[in-house]
């Protein structure tokens, strides 16, 4: 999994990161991408680590994106049995990026977010 993820691992952000900031703050950087409205929980534990900041930012990217795949589901879901199927296969995508991004959060690593990872840069 390690070596899927490091296609998508921004080496220049993660360079910023301690040892020791991800030690401490790794829980709390995987926790946003699971329950996407606790992105600020990773500022309010450490404002000044550049690892809390990185996964704030993209844990409000991945906020934001999930707002827009919810208008979306609902727009689908008026197709009665096709807008379903989407729309669950679409939930699975959705559930195994955020386990993903996770995951990684939690091993240290910088995961941006493709094609969205840099709009937000607000911490």
């Amino acid at each position: 999994m390690n070596n899927f993820l490091g296609t998508f691992n921004d080496s220049s952000a993660q360079s910023t990161f301690s040892q020791e900031d991800i030690s401490k703050n790794g829980v709390v950087g995987a926790i946003g991408y699971i329950i996407p409205i606790l992105f600020f929980l990773p500022i309010l534990m450490n404002k000044n680590s550049s690892y809390c900041k990185f996964h704030a930012n993209q844990q409000l990217t991945w906020l934001i994106f999930g707002v827009v795949f919810g208008v979306v589901s609902a727009v689908l879901n008026l197709i009665p049995v096709v807008g379903a199927v989407i729309t669950i296969i679409l939930g699975i995508f959705f559930l195994a990026v955020a386990i993903c991004l996770a995951y990684g959060a939690f091993k240290g690593m910088a995961l941006r977010l493709p094609f969205i990872g840099d709009l937000i840069n607000i911490f």
